[in-house]
């Protein structure tokens, strides 16, 4: 019995070929549609900074008395149960994946119910594509040495693709906050000149920064939120570098945290730091443009060489050839 022939029955032979092509072009005219139309990626996150300003007004108007929020919607809901009746989290992993989620941008508590789930199903769909992709035959499943092979790899890459996905994505706005880090800090500088404190200037910045930097922007505003409701202000910004794992990032709260205590000047301190920042800036564009040497050596030899040799050589080639005959 063959995988393959239950998943295609009525299909002519080159029907499932048409299917998988169509559905491509789909996914293709998908992804170019969403890169043309703008989308605010700020005004998605409103919501989740004023959820947490409702939840620190809660708690410190009511400190002893403990709310349990309602599921989102029937698929989150389903996904919790199933987590729980299967007993998926373990308390070991609990801080490290909420750890993991947060510093991706997931700040639901029903992110690691989500996050959990798919690392669970996941591994079937890809076993179960691996399956109908190799042909194995039921009867003698061993029968080729590299589809047993084949199949258990693709489960346990189904395994890993959640944590991928979430890593990547980590990675990203890791990325998109670095490259933000300077200009904030001119603006936070400016703002602190003007005689702002620092949860105004701070909700000043993000508003600038909503379109250029939307996670940038998300971050400051939900650390102004926690220092007006937060009883400890040093707790406000040691959360912002636990919700942003960067080296920078810790530095700026460091140095925040510093003239907080001793009562320093906030702008000097964020002149210096936005000017290393920007140092650091170009010299991580040095550093790109000095590899692009050894990147293009191999497109070079590749795609460009043997083109010139065909251009040099066709020629000559031709004309002994001509000589020849």
């Amino acid at each position: 019995m063959n995988i393959i022939s239950l998943l295609t029955v009525g299909l002519q032979g080159g029907d499932a070929y048409f299917i998988i092509t169509a559905i491509a072009a789909v996914f293709i005219l998908f992804l170019l549609g969403k890169s043309f139309l703008y989308h605010n990626k700020f005004a998605v996150r409103v919501k989740a900074l004023q959820d947490r300003r409702a939840q620190l007004r809660s708690q410190l108007l009511a400190p002893r008395k403990r709310t349990r929020k309602v599921g989102h919607g029937a698929s989150v809901s389903f996904m919790r149960d199933i987590v729980n009746k299967l007993n998926l989290l373990q308390k070991s992993q609990i801080g490290k994946i909420n750890h993991l989620l947060i510093n991706a941008g997931y700040r639901s508590k029903d992110a690691i119910f989500v996050f959990t789930f798919f690392q669970l199903i996941c591994p079937i769909l890809m076993l179960a594509v691996a399956l109908a992709a190799s042909k194995i035959d039921l009867s003698a499943p061993f029968a080729t040495q590299w589809k047993p092979f084949f199949v258990v790899g693709m489960a346990y890459v189904g395994f890993k693709l959640p944590g991928i996905m979430v890593v990547n994505a980590r990675n990203k706005r890791y990325y998109a906050i670095q490259k933000s880090l300077s200009d904030s800090l001119d603006l936070m500088m400016i703002c602190a000149e003007a005689g702002l404190s620092l949860a105004a200037a701070l909700t000043r910045v993000a508003r600038e920064l909503g379109v250029a930097y939307p996670e940038m922007a998300e971050e400051l505003t939900l650390t102004s939120i926690e220092l007006g409701f937060l009883p400890d202000r040093k707790r406000a910004l040691i959360n912002l570098a636990d919700r942003v794992d960067m080296p920078e990032i810790r530095g700026i709260t460091g140095v925040l945290i510093q003239t907080e205590k001793y009562g320093t000047p906030i702008a000097q301190a964020l002149r210096v730091l936005a000017a290393e920042f920007r140092e650091q800036r170009m010299m991580r564009a040095e550093q790109k443009a000095a590899r692009l040497p050894a990147i293009m050596t191999v497109p070079m030899i590749i795609f460009i060489l043997p083109t010139l040799f065909v251009v040099v050589l066709a020629p000559a080639m031709i004309r002994v050839s001509d000589m020849w005959k």
